[in-house]
């Protein structure tokens, strides 16, 4: 039976007056009713604010589609894509920045969305895998090739030497494309990923990495980097937070710090980092006599048995430090790695440090301090799990002495709004989550729910087209109170948040605050 409404039930203004009898009307546009008289259209618009709710069916601005008129919420959610490790010797990181992701979706779409729009994650396991993640980018954003000349730098010029180019040619996204990419997880992922985004002109939105390449160099272009947006600091802010750290634990200079990175551009980052900072605060890395350059020892991505060799190399190294002299020594270990090589590589530097009845035992002090990559609650736990070493002075946790830079605050005992939102959410929507299926808080996750929290109110703040081009100015003028001290976007700085949080783990697995540093200022310590 057709369905029938009178012209009196619709709210004023959500429909043009009728131009023939006003008997029965239904409306196909708005997928309420079986048919319509054609003399009825749905009403322009130019916002949201234009469009009255009918019923309990949410209408908003169709700007998407020209031309504009009032059509229901539900036909248009916002699809979001986001690549990542589920599976893996690094799934914790992507399981965990997904897990933050989604209760800020879960958060926002039980409070009505975006006006009625609903957001949805289109998730894509990458395993930590840079091909995979290219693959995933691909797929996401629908691409399709254009005949005419790569629009971006980084689309012929890869970030990487010897890497293989994304393309000479532009990139188009298709019809099913996502409308931008939010929480990938990873350096060499993001460098076959991020360009594939900005090419076809797509919002590449709070990645899970602090790298300065494609992301916070300029290298995609102007017009091309307009479509990257960070949340977290970088790592060249946390080498440099990690750097006056050790300075104030007496770390003396060049050859007493060492970096243990992965083999690739993560690990680059990380070395590039603490060597641009040394030279900020000390001068030259590249000084002579050698002994004076920071060493480093890399192992291989998702290769613990890589490990070994470089603990050895390492151990080598401080042993000839120990030879120069009879004095004691401090050394800062910075290291550029996920929580399994990381994990497994200070507890052979602990077990060499105290070799019973060793010189070593008695005269280093090693302060390690990790990037907020390597996954810290995960490595919190291995190393709790590994249990104690012995000391000169009785057993010692392998945590002692243990510091992760961090890009969010300690959610063990931060009192922001933003902190005490999230383990709400998490309470709320983690446990009954069905992929998440935990409310069980960490740092990753609590990232993920920032970056997407920071992209929400931007998405709230928008009153343009749900595309990725109009949203830029948008966001560019987003700033929101979280709690964290200075946060913002403008359209010269495309980096939200310039703060690094110092946490040392307890031998409980748990986290102390250690520090904390602002791009800016001086570190402050706590005592």
């Amino acid at each position: 039976m057709r369905s029938t409404t009178k012209l009196s039930t619709f709210p004023a203004g959500t429909w043009r007056k009728p131009l023939s009898r006003a008997g029965l009307c239904v409306s196909l546009a708005f997928g309420l009713f079986v048919a319509c008289a054609p003399s009825f259209s749905p009403k322009t618009c130019v916002s949201d604010a234009d469009c009255a709710n009918y019923g309990t069916t949410a209408l908003v601005c169709a700007l998407e589609m020209p031309p504009a008129v009032c059509r229901p919420a539900s036909e248009f959610p916002i699809r979001v894509g986001m690549s990542a490790p589920a599976t893996g010797p690094s799934q914790d990181l992507g399981v965990e920045m997904r897990k933050g992701v989604l209760v800020a979706f879960d958060e926002a779409n039980a409070t009505g969305g975006i006006r009625g729009r609903q957001l949805q994650l289109d998730f894509r396991d990458d395993l930590y895998i840079p091909d995979n993640a290219e693959a995933n980018t691909r797929s996401l954003l629908d691409v399709h090739p254009d005949p005419s000349p790569a629009r971006c730098t980084t689309s012929t010029t890869p970030p990487v030497v010897g890497q293989t180019p994304i393309g000479p040619n532009s990139l188009s996204r298709g019809p099913s494309a996502v409308i931008a990419l939010l929480g990938n997880v990873g350096t060499p992922t993001m460098v076959r990923s991020a360009p594939i985004a900005v090419e076809t002109g797509t919002l590449f939105f709070g990645a899970l990495t602090g790298s300065k390449k494609v992301l916070r160099d300029g290298s995609a272009n102007a017009d091309c980097s307009r479509y990257i947006f960070n949340v977290r600091a970088s790592y060249g802010q946390e080498a440099r937070a990690t750097l006056e750290y050790f300075f104030k634990q007496g770390v003396p200079d060049g050859k007493h710090i060492l970096s243990f990175d992965q083999s690739d551009s993560f690990g680059q980052a990380g070395y590039d980092g603490i060597t641009t900072a040394y030279t900020a605060l000390k001068g030259a890395v590249d000084m002579t006599p050698p002994e004076m350059q920071i060493q480093r020892f890399r192992y291989t991505r998702d290769d613990v048995t890589s490990v070994p060799a470089q603990t050895a190399s390492a151990s080598k190294y401080l042993a000839s430090v120990l030879a120069q002299d009879t004095a004691n020594h401090t050394i800062g270990i910075m290291c550029t790695g996920t929580y399994g090589p990381v994990s497994g590589f200070i507890q052979g530097i602990r077990n060499w440090q105290y070799t019973p009845n060793s010189d070593q035992a008695k005269r280093l002090t090693i302060e390690f301090s990790a990037v907020s990559f390597v996954g810290a609650n995960t490595l919190a736990s291995r190393l709790q799990a590994a249990g104690t070493v012995m000391g000169p002075n009785g057993a010692l946790p392998y945590t002692d002495n243990v510091v992760v830079s961090q890009v969010v605050p300690n959610y063990f005992s931060d009192k922001s709004q933003i902190v005490a939102r999230y383990k709400n959410a998490l309470a709320t929507y983690g446990a009954g989550d069905s992929v998440v299926n935990s409310a069980e808080p960490s740092f990753n996750s609590l990232e993920g729910y920032i970056a997407a929290t920071v992209f929400i109110s931007g998405l709230q703040l928008h009153q343009k087209a749900f595309t990725p081009k109009e949203l830029i100015s948008t966001f560019e003028g987003l700033s929101k109170d979280l709690g964290l001290g200075a946060a913002s976007f403008t359209p010269t700085n495309h980096q939200y948040l310039r703060s690094v949080w110092g946490t040392s783990l307890s031998a409980d697995g748990k986290f102390n605050n250690r520090y904390y540093w602002v791009d800016g200022s001086t570190i402050q310590l706590f005592e």
